[in-house]
C-alpha cells in the first residue's frame, strides 16, 4: 500500500476517535444517563473550557479531513504519488496529531502552527492531485 494511503488510514483512525475527549468531558460533567439520552441541554451548565475546546478541535478535524482525503484519493487514482506527496501526507498526519491535544490544552501557538502546517500540506497534496488530473 502506498505511504500516502497509509497516512490516510492513520488520519481516518484519528478522525474516528476524535469525538472521545469531548465525550469524556460530557460524561464527567453530565453523567452516563445524559450521554445515553437524547441529550437535551436545557438547564445544564456549560461544559468546562477544555471540553468546549475538545468539541472545537473535533469540529476542526471534521473540516480539514475531507480535503486531505480527497487529495490522497485523487493522487491514488491518477498515479500521482511522489516523494513530495509522501512528505506532505506525513506532515499533515503529524500536524493533526499535534493539533488536537494543543487545542484541548489551550496552547495557542502549537495549535495555530500545526493547523497552518497541516493546511499547507493538504493544499500541496490537492495541487498535485489537480495537476495529475490535468495530465490524466
Amino acid at each position: 500500500m502506498a505511504f500516502e494511503l497509509q497516512m490516510l488510514a492513520f488520519v481516518t483512525l484519528l478522525f474516528m476517535l476524535a469525538w472521545l475527549p469531548a465525550s469524556v468531558c460530557k460524561y464527567q460533567t453530565y453523567g452516563l444517563g445524559w450521554l445515553m439520552s437524547n441529550r437535551t441541554t436545557a438547564g445544564l451548565p456549560p461544559l468546562p473550557e477544555w471540553g468546549q475546546r475538545a468539541e472545537r478541535a473535533h469540529n476542526n478535524l471534521k473540516e480539514n479531513f475531507p480535503g486531505f482525503a480527497v487529495a490522497v484519493l485523487l493522487l491514488a487514482l491518477t498515479g500521482g504519488f511522489t516523494h513530495g506527496t509522501q512528505i506532505a501526507a506525513a506532515v499533515f498526519a503529524g500536524a493533526r496529531v499535534v493539533h488536537m491535544p494543543a487545542y484541548i490544552q489551550g496552547q495557542f501557538w502549537p495549535r495555530t502552527i500545526s493547523w497552518a502546517v497541516g493546511l499547507g500540506a493538504s493544499l500541496y497534496l490537492l495541487a498535485m492531485a489537480v495537476d495529475g488530473l490535468v495530465k490524466f
